[in-house]
């Protein structure tokens, strides 16, 4: 595609000057030519130009006359004066009222006057590249879905699209005559918010409150640009705003329910310290006023049974034995709920403790009643756990207890503690081949007063697991098991490799 060729159109009232410019430009540029400002004017109604050059001195109207009219109704050429040297007040007169982008001495030089053209034809080029892009950008402006203003430095809306006015509620000409002070009285405070939020020649997302005339508050984003300097020298900026007052209100509404939330949880909070209060008082009633009643009936009934014996009375025998071990019971009950209720309050103190130390002192602690059981612990050295010590004897108790306990029935009766890794945490087990249990009720294991046999077959309270597990708890671990019936029983314990203070703060 061939580049546009630059019309011209050359108005002089001498024919001679007319062929001559006509033979130095034709084959640089499309030539028109016009005897006089009015065949000139005829042509242009006509035909558009992109650069008009016209004689000083003509008959009945001057160059600088004729440019002028040019210039209101074709503004888009560009216009070049043609005259002497001892013409400067038409000059003046052309710049002024003709808008003139230069002019040129008679005689003329053919290249500088080519040159001149050239010129010319770039300024009119970049008019109508301007034009373009400002027409875009009005479409945007206006097509916007976001309102959009243009201000000065002096706070005057200089231009609003259609969202606009529909936010402020105000048609575009009473918007035009207002100034950002009607909307945003604490003009200190907006300058202070747009400091920190200036990037390059943007202030981003400032967030203020914009006050309508019909008294509403409109919370918004505004995000500022600096566009140039107006043709009266002021600074212009283009202000994109974002209705946020919906996301305003929600936030609100969800720091109201965060208050709301924190005050009561502030209030179950001293109910619970307050619970927490009442059951230590219970405890010390249970230890002392409870379980002192409990020894004294196991202490009779021990004295009645000997004295029925001594009778005879094979009934009442029956009758105290049978008190006695419902007695022992209740106090056996009574030391695992109070152990169960130590361990909230008892503070983790964690060192390294090796694992089939503890396991001995806990096995040689164990009250057994025959010694066919063989027990089967790992070596000294093996493996070291980040635990209580106190806590974790109290958990090898309670799993070597249970797994004694239910291998009674045994003939070859077998415990054993063994150790493995997982990534860094330590899983540590008790295994027996005793009598097993479902492995569908596993979950019930660990749970308070759970019992997966019958009491007559096994003594216990139920407590003991549960204490493991909140002693686990405590030390950010787990525990869990597997069994089979008639196939003995097998209980976890999972000790973290890195728990963290935040981890145990929070298990506990």
């Amino acid at each position: 595609m061939e580049p546009q060729r630059i019309k011209v159109l050359y108005v002089d009232d001498e024919e001679g000057n007319l062929m001559a410019f006509r033979a130095s430009f034709r084959r640089d540029f499309e030539i028109h030519v016009a005897t006089g400002a009015e065949e000139a004017l005829a042509f242009l109604e006509k035909e558009s130009v992109h650069v008009i050059i016209s004689d000083q001195r003509m008959p009945r109207i001057t160059g600088a006359e004729f440019l002028a009219v040019v210039r209101t109704r074709w503004p888009r050429s560009v216009r070049l004066l043609l005259t002497g040297f001892s013409d400067i007040e038409a000059v003046v007169d052309a710049v002024n009222h003709g808008g003139i982008h230069a002019y040129i001495t008679k005689p003329w030089d053919p290249t500088d006057l080519k040159l001149r053209i050239e010129q010319a034809y770039e300024v009119h080029a970049l008019r109508e590249e301007r034009e373009r892009l400002f027409n875009r950008y009005r479409q945007v402006f206006d097509a916007s879905g976001d309102p959009i203003v243009i201000v000065d430095e002096d706070g005057r809306l200089r231009e609003a699209n259609t969202a606009a006015q529909e936010l402020m509620g105000m048609d575009r000409g009473t918007l035009l005559t207002s100034t950002v002070q009607q909307f945003v009285p604490d003009m200190q405070r907006l300058f202070r918010l747009m400091r920190p939020q200036r990037h390059g020649r943007t202030f981003t997302n400032v967030d203020l409150s914009l006050g309508t005339p019909n008294g509403r508050l409109i919370d918004c984003l505004v995000t500022a640009t600096y566009l140039g300097r107006s043709p009266e020298g002021k600074a212009l900026f283009q202000a994109m705003i974002k209705d946020i007052s919906d996301r305003k209100q929600e936030e609100q509404r969800l720091k109201k329910l965060n208050a709301d939330l924190d005050r009561r949880v502030a209030v179950r909070t001293q109910q619970l310290m307050e619970a927490l209060d009442d059951l230590g008082a219970f405890s010390y009633s249970v230890a002392h006023d409870l379980r002192s009643p409990l020894k004294n009936i196991k202490v009779l009934t021990e004295h009645l049974s000997g004295l029925a014996a001594l009778r005879g009375d094979e009934e009442q025998r029956d009758l105290t034995s049978r008190i006695h071990k419902g007695s022992a019971r209740l106090i056996a009950l009574v030391d695992d709920l109070l152990r169960f209720a130590r361990t909230d309050t008892h503070e983790i103190r964690r060192e390294q403790v090796d694992l089939a130390e503890a396991a001995e002192e806990c096995v040689q602690d164990l009250v057994l009643d025959r010694t066919d059981v063989e027990f089967v612990l790992p070596e000294r050295g093996a493996v070291s756990l980040q635990a209580d010590r106190a806590m974790l004897k109290v958990v090898l108790n309670n799993l070597l207890a249970n797994a004694v306990k239910f291998t009674r029935n045994q003939p070859k009766p077998r415990v054993e503690v063994g150790f493995g890794h997982e990534g860094d945490d330590i899983v540590v087990w008790v295994k027996d081949n005793g009598i097993g249990f479902d492995n569908q009720k596993s979950e019930q294991v660990f749970g308070m007063f759970k019992r997966l046999h019958r009491a007559e077959q096994y003594e216990g309270t139920g407590i003991g697991l549960a204490i493991v597990q909140r002693i686990m708890q405590k030390h950010a671990g787990t525990c869990w098991a597997q069994g089979e019936p008639g196939q003995g029983a097998t209980l976890y314990l999972r000790f973290p490799g890195k728990a963290d203070e935040h981890a145990f703060r929070m298990a506990s």
